[in-house]
């Protein structure tokens, strides 16, 4: 051995370690304990084998200590009679997924989304509107009684039976006035026409647009193709609408039969591991949102439809209750929807009225207008929203119009848990975060 080296006594004998005199440290160990080696401060003792010598201590200045030390005990090195001590290799790093697969599956998912994207997106949409429902009923659920599953049908059944009762109720002592001014339609619809082609006429128009005409252009601008066919009387519309409504009714039940962690747990195992927390937090937020949205918005359509039935009965306008009920629907879509609505009103104001009364009815049906959306901005939604829509009106106007283009009229209808949810995750995965490293930045510059 050299000079500089350490060397142990084999097993047979009692372990002791000698060092020369010019060697940094040495140490011993009594016969009854295994050999302990004290590790020094300019050089930590490491441990290696080789095939002809049992063991020995080599003391480089560079190498680390490799066997287990602290501060108030020298490092213990333990060995058996048939063994040699050994120093564990460290274990090889686990290879790094290939960037290129991730970009790979998001391109083929861009490609898919774009080939399906009616399939896609009317599946999303539907989603998203039974994840609305769930949300609104999710706190009713604690109140009935049985397990989660039967709880869930059960508060579904009571969803759909108060409907109908409100429906019947509503349409108990209004199906009579409604009645007899639908009866009316036909001569109210000629009297339209003609006041249309009055204007059509000072205005040096090719063709005069028609009631008909009219309502397919409000819809083919706001939802396309989709919106036009809404005004048809076609019976595929119908059928269409009730398949909606039963896709997003089932929905809904199934998101309430299971708990909450375990729907959003497999959503989440497919999200990065550094996302989910963050992910986690945007869909938690999501449901009092959903929740706060679906009660204003109903609350402004009970309240819109009762002010504008009594404001225009007050004006002596003809068709005022369909005209209001008309009003009340609208208000599901944002901003356009009740402007749509007054400029219906006003338009039927102008036609139907008395000889010299016509402007009268329109400024009636303006001020009827403006006074109910007054008091929706300023009383209705900050009182019952509760800052859960925190985005401009102007942002909601032409994301609406948006929103109807691309998804048709799903889209106009969800149009606002479309913007609170892109809110949520722009909020959270790029603003936050944002925000977060600025703070460091100048914490660390500080």
């Amino acid at each position: 051995m050299n000079a500089d080296d350490r060397t142990c006594t084999p097993p047979d004998a009692p372990a002791a370690c000698a060092a020369p005199a010019d060697a940094p440290s040495a140490c011993a160990a009594p016969a009854a304990a295994p050999p302990t080696c004290a590790s020094s401060a300019a050089a930590p003792p490491t441990c290696a084998s080789s095939a002809d010598a049992p063991a020995a201590f080599a003391a480089p200045t560079v190498a680390a200590l490799a066997c287990a030390s602290s501060a108030d005990a020298p490092a213990t090195y333990v060995s058996s009679a048939d063994a040699p001590p050994t120093c564990a290799a460290p274990a090889a790093a686990a290879p790094r997924p290939t960037p290129w697969i991730g970009l790979f599956v998001a391109a083929a998912a861009l490609v898919l989304f774009i080939l399906f994207f009616d399939a896609v997106s009317t599946v999303l949409l539907g989603v998203m509107a039974a994840a609305v429902v769930a949300s609104t009923l999710n706190p009713l659920l604690r109140h009935v009684p049985g397990p989660r599953g039967s709880s869930a049908a059960l508060l579904g059944l009571g969803l759909i039976a108060t409907v109908l009762a409100v429906l019947l109720a509503l349409s108990w002592p209004l199906a009579g006035p409604i009645s007899r001014q639908v009866e009316s339609w036909p001569q109210t619809r000629v009297k339209v026409n003609e006041y249309l082609q009055s204007w059509s006429n000072q205005l040096g128009l090719a063709e005069a647009p028609t009631m008909e005409k009219f309502a397919g252009s409000i819809g083919r601008f706001f939802a396309g193709e989709g919106g036009q066919r809404l005004f048809s009387r076609s019976a595929d519309v119908s059928l269409a609408i009730f398949i909606w409504l039963a896709f997003i009714f089932i929905g809904s039940i199934f998101f309430l039969a299971d708990p909450h962690d375990r729907l959003l747990s497999p959503a989440l195992e497919v999200v990065p591991p550094g996302w989910r927390g963050r992910v986690q937090t945007i869909l938690d937020e999501l449901g009092p949102k959903y929740r706060r949205w679906v009660s204003g918005t109903f609350l402004s359509m009970c309240i819109v439809f009762t002010a504008s039935a009594t404001g225009y009965a007050i004006i002596g306008l003809d068709l005022a209750l369909p005209l209001a009920l008309l009003a009340g629907l609208c208000e599901i879509v944002p901003t356009v929807g009740p402007a749509v609505a007054c400029i219906i009103a006003t338009l039927f104001a102008a036609a139907t009225a008395p000889p010299g009364y016509s402007g009268r009815q329109v400024v009636g049906v303006l001020s009827v207008y403006v006074v109910i959306q007054s008091i929706e901005a300023y009383v209705i939604l900050p009182m019952i929203m509760r800052g859960a829509v925190k985005i401009h009106p102007a942002v909601t106007l032409f994301t609406v119009v948006l929103w109807g283009k691309i998804f048709g009229v799903p889209g106009l209808m969800l149009a606002i848990p479309i913007n609170l949810t892109l809110a949520s995750v722009v909020e959270h995965l790029y603003v936050k975060p944002r925000q977060r490293r600025q703070m460091q930045m100048a914490s660390g510059q500080g």
